[in-house]
């Protein structure tokens, strides 16, 4: 146990108790709930992405951009928080990050919805 130092505290101000049984919920810990995050973010990114794609196959030469723009919008959106959520991720903010995961899904959600339709 070189990680804890003395009067039961870990380097990072854990307890001994904390350090040795990571918060969980769902017995999934907050790191993975967070890397879970960052992988549904990155995936929506390539899947909206991907989506001007299929507009152009759908459409052909008669895509506008104006058309796909909104898409375009929504890959931005998507990759920002992304970026947000691993640097919250690497100054091990596990719960904030995760939230901003879900919070990144819910927005995009209405942001579709509003701006692209249903």
């Amino acid at each position: 146990m070189d990680e804890l130092q003395g009067c039961g505290e870990s380097r990072d101000g854990r307890s001994a108790t904390e350090a040795a049984h990571p918060a969980t919920i769902l017995s999934v810990t907050r790191e993975r709930w967070a890397q879970i995050g960052i992988s549904v973010q990155f995936l929506i990114v390539v899947r909206t992405l991907a989506e001007i794609f299929r507009l152009r196959h759908v459409e052909g030469a008669g895509l506008s951009v104006a058309a796909a723009m909104p898409y375009v919008g929504g890959a931005l959106i998507a990759a920002g928080c992304c970026w947000a959520a691993v640097i919250l991720y690497f100054f091990r903010r596990y719960t904030l990050s995760a939230a901003l995961a879900l919070a990144t899904v819910l927005g995009l959600v209405a942001y579709k919805v509003a701006f692209i339709g249903r």
